[in-house]
């Protein structure tokens, strides 16, 4: 076996290990559920490119020692393939999720549902190699800095301290913000000094 082909079938091989990464989390996961670290995402984007890079070789061993009108086909069809990798992996990058603030028990997420959607700031639970979706926190169109995250399970709340800039526009200005912990229900700002009298006292 000659090097180009080991090299080949390695690529391959990696290249299926990544799609089966993606793909079987999202068919047997709850809707909303995901791997953690974001590892079915990265999963996608690494497939998509060694599938490009081993379509590419394939091309290479396939069409040598062919008719030119036969390369040219064969050349044609790989780039077909490519251009739609390309979509594919743009497609990918729509979606754009960020992690705000983690740590050994939640995450929170910033992620896109759709094109002309706004964002949302979503909170999971993690379990083991799993993020569990627990809800969403509200539209995120505001630039977040510095967010930190405290959970008071006994009290069924939440609370979120950052730094946020409206977009195109440079001023910032800081934000306490309150969630009910169950269920990401809201509360009110003139809530926050006896919600922060109730922290004090527990």
């Amino acid at each position: 076996m000659t090097k180009s082909k080991i090299i080949r079938r390695t690529i391959g091989i990696v290249a299926v290990l990544c799609w089966f990464i993606f793909i079987v989390p999202n068919l047997i996961l709850p809707f909303g559920d995901r791997l953690a670290w974001q590892l079915d995402n990265w999963a996608l984007i690494v497939a998509i490119v060694l599938t490009a890079v081993y379509v590419v070789m394939s091309t290479i061993h396939i069409a040598k020692g062919r008719h030119w009108t036969i390369k040219i086909l064969e050349w044609l069809g790989c780039v077909i393939f490519l251009l739609i990798c390309c979509v594919v992996l743009f497609l990918a990058g729509i979606r754009d999720d960020r992690k705000i603030w983690s740590n050994n028990e939640y995450v929170v997420y910033s992620e896109y549902y759709g094109f002309f959607d706004p964002k949302q700031f979503v909170l999971y639970k993690r379990d083991g190699l799993i993020d569990r979706r627990q809800h969403s926190l509200g539209p995120g169109w505001s630039q977040v800095k510095n967010a930190v995250y405290t959970m008071y399970e006994d009290l069924d709340l939440m609370k979120e301290e950052a730094d946020v800039s409206p977009f195109e526009s440079d001023s910032v200005y800081h934000t306490t913000v309150f969630y009910r912990l169950s269920d990401g229900e809201q509360y009110d700002e003139a809530q926050n000094d006896s919600l922060f009298k109730l922290i004090r006292e527990k």
